[in-house]
């Protein structure tokens, strides 16, 4: 079945892997898709300023890797062309746990990969750059969301391009990716709307990153590496 048009152009606002995968998922239903990102789209698989979390070790959970390869057919292929390392889970890997030496190695079926995050966004970001409807504008900030005259739905986006000047997008629909939901937040207090009633879970727990060289007399039976403590904190992974 073809797919069916529901409107004129889309705005996504945020080029990050939330507003990259929305502007793909919206490109056969809109005749334009307009994402608009407040940074520098780089050329190839570098940290960018509002990614701060992208140094940090990341991994595609199973369902977020198939669900990108529905939505980007072939996206697994382009991901190990990119660099991306592949991974056959739990068989490739070493761990080390207290009272299992050595861990044992199973093979569930399923492959994954390593990469950094930069990465993961690159190959997304050339795959959406494929579809001729979809425009990636860097360098936008976004001023505001703006709504109907009565209210009830929002027709437009202000923001602020990369030479500085203010413009104006209309919008049959808006996908607010930015990360931190001020756009929507900002158009609900000007309306005069509630807030959204927030619910806040404390975890106390903290977490960092660090390269290391591998040493000579490293374990070669694994690609990666994870080692599990015995005084109950998060795992280290290498």
């Amino acid at each position: 079945m073809a797919p069916t048009l529901v409107g004129k152009q889309a705005v996504v606002v945020g080029a990050g892997m939330g507003g990259l995968a929305a502007a793909g998922a919206l490109a056969e239903h809109f005749e334009r898709v307009v994402v608009l990102e407040r940074d520098t789209l780089p050329s190839d698989a570098v940290h960018r300023a509002g990614t701060p979390q992208s140094r940090h070790i990341h991994a595609l959970l199973a369902g977020g890797q198939r669900a990108l390869d529905e939505l980007f057919p072939g996206f697994e292929q382009d991901l190990a062309r990119a660099g991306a390392v592949p991974l056959r889970v739990t068989l490739d890997g070493c761990i080390e746990m207290p009272g299992y030496d050595p861990f044992p190695q199973r093979d569930l079926g399923f492959v994954t990969y390593s990469m950094s995050r930069p990465l993961i966004e690159l190959v997304v970001g050339r795959r959406v750059e494929r579809h001729a409807n979809i425009t990636l504008r860097a360098r936008c900030r976004v001023r505001g969301l703006v709504p109907s005259a009565d209210r009830a739905a929002v027709i437009a986006v202000g923001f602020e391009n990369a030479d500085g000047e203010s413009e104006t997008l209309p919008a049959d629909l808006v996908v607010d990716a930015s990360g931190r939901g001020s756009p929507t937040l900002g158009l609900l207090e000007s309306i005069g709307q509630p807030m959204p009633e927030e619910t806040v879970i404390g975890v106390n727990i903290g977490y960092a990153t660090a390269v290391f060289a591998v040493p000579d007399d490293a374990p070669s039976d694994g690609k990666p590496c994870g080692r599990f403590p015995t005084s109950g904190r998060a795992p280290a992974a290498a």
